[in-house]
């Protein structure tokens, strides 16, 4: 439930096969690809069924088109764009409702059965958390640093070392920005680092961006995961190789960021003081802003000189 009592009757769509033109990569909105749509509508079917009255319920004929015609009609890099929405029409239709968007054919270089995103709205509440998360850690979350009200700057910190990483890179900072909700205010240098974790692989290419965004910290983050999945992200080795991967790492200015532990997100990023490869391009967008660390707060550049052992190069272009 998302806070209000949903109707004990279902109207339910599933399997919806359309065409559409959504990813972040060129190719996706170039070529198009399938996307399989379920659509679950919480609303009493009783009058209907009294009275044996089409116009008494939702004509599900009508809504294939209506959901078929969101999908053609439209261009998103994210699926949880689409799914979104989908929701916003149905609760013209409904009071509660839940959505799930397939991408079966989504280019992920691993073997996969499929990639879905599910959300649940309500008419009277915001947007909830992402499917696995209770609505108490979503509404924890989103009052300690919601933006609501307006917008919430915070810095996210982006590495690859599979494939054609600089490209990589360029597209999810891209696919960050096109986002209605988020701005890419700033980008740092590329920086060339060893790998973290002990893991035998090639040197990273990082770099940090600064964003200003209207959504809540949670949301945010689902956008980035959302940008590592269409950008071939899989998780099977921790610190091991990786196509494409974003953390987030401070939401909120160094006055007032966000705190948060769930298991979904913690906030300031717990091992942010640990990576020079984090570091090096926040103090290049920002200077030497106060983080946490073990020993309390400090500058970044003292930070950063503690890690001085760690293989870390600004890359300069031409």
């Amino acid at each position: 439930m998302t806070g209000t009592e949903a109707a004990p009757d279902r109207i339910e769509l599933r399997g919806l096969t359309v065409r559409g033109n959504h990813g972040v990569f060129d190719f996706e909105k170039r070529e198009g690809q399938d996307f399989v749509i379920d659509v679950t509508l919480h609303t009493s079917v009783e009058r209907a069924a009294a009275t044996d009255d089409l116009a008494e319920t939702i004509h599900y004929g009508e809504l294939a088109e209506e959901v078929a015609g969101i999908v053609e009609n439209n261009t998103f890099d994210l699926i949880e764009t689409l799914a979104e929405r989908i929701a916003d029409h149905c609760l013209s239709l409904c009071e509660h409702v839940e959505v799930v968007v397939h991408k079966p054919s989504a280019p992920i270089q691993r073997t996969f059965d499929d990639v879905r995103i599910r959300v649940e709205r309500d008419r009277r509440t915001p947007a909830a958390a992402s499917v696995g998360d209770s609505a108490a850690t979503a509404n924890s979350v989103h009052a300690a640093g919601g933006a609501d009200d307006g917008e919430t700057a915070a810095y996210l910190s982006l590495g690859a070392n599979l494939g054609e990483a600089a490209d990589t890179l360029d597209q999810a900072v891209a696919a960050l920005d096109r986002h209605p909700d988020i701005t890419v205010t700033a980008r740092s240098s590329l920086f060339r680092t060893a790998p973290w974790g002990g893991v035998e692989q090639d040197d990273f290419l990082n770099l940090g961006v600064l964003v200003s965004t209207t959504l809540p910290a949670l949301e945010l983050l689902s956008v980035a995961q959302g940008i590592e999945v269409a950008c071939g992200r899989t998780r099977e080795l921790r610190w091991g190789p990786r196509t494409l991967d974003i953390d987030l790492i401070r939401f909120g200015d160094e006055e007032a960021e966000l705190r948060s532990q769930t298991p979904r997100l913690t906030l300031p990023h717990p091992r942010a003081h640990e990576r020079a490869f984090v570091l090096a391009p926040w103090a290049e967008l920002v200077g030497d802003t106060l983080i946490d660390t073990p020993q309390g707060r400090r500058p970044i550049s003292a930070v950063l000189a503690d890690l001085d052992d760690q293989d870390i190069s600004r890359i300069t272009s031409g």
